[in-house]
């Protein structure tokens, strides 16, 4: 393959990933989103605001990044099993922009919880009421190997690998 083609191929995956990413926005902010709840809610939201849990009559802005950071999350699996199934510049130009814009979507979601958030390397400890709970930071994990899957996606359009 030439080194033309694979730049067309990689302009093709970051299409492709812009216009589902942009789907997975629009169904985490509508109702296709609610197909992630577990359970019908009577009793409604909360968030946190000075310590305390606050019951609110509204869908929090949380709940909505959650949900689209959930779907991207997925996009970014399954394009990497498809890739690790059958290897393509497509697929993994495409698994790059969903891991980046699952990490955006991610700290958006952990940061409007309102309940204090403490960074460490590929951890998060959230402070909730009652006992802190330690996390595995996949917005890390999802980044490192954004960077490194971008990496090697610009390596090959330079042409130092074919």
């Amino acid at each position: 393959m030439g080194h033309d083609a694979v730049k067309i191929r990689i302009r093709r995956g970051l299409v492709l990933g812009v216009i589902i990413t942009t789907v997975l926005f629009i169904m985490g902010l509508t109702h296709v989103g609610e197909a992630f709840a577990l359970e019908y809610r009577v009793y409604g939201y909360v968030i946190y605001k000075s310590g305390e849990v606050v019951h609110v009559g509204y869908v929090p802005l949380y709940i909505y990044m959650w949900r689209v950071s959930s779907l991207l999350f997925l996009a970014w699996l399954l394009s990497y099993i498809a890739y690790v199934i059958k290897p393509s510049v497509v697929l993994d130009t495409s698994g790059a922009v969903y891991g980046a814009f699952y990490v955006v979507t991610h700290y958006v979601y952990l940061f409007t919880i309102g309940a204090p958030v403490i960074l460490y390397p590929f951890m998060y400890i959230l402070v909730t009421v009652g006992k802190p709970l330690l996390y595995l930071d996949w917005g890390q994990v999802i980044g490192a190997i954004t960077i490194w899957r971008i990496y090697t996606i610009m390596t090959i359009s330079r042409g130092y690998r074919s």
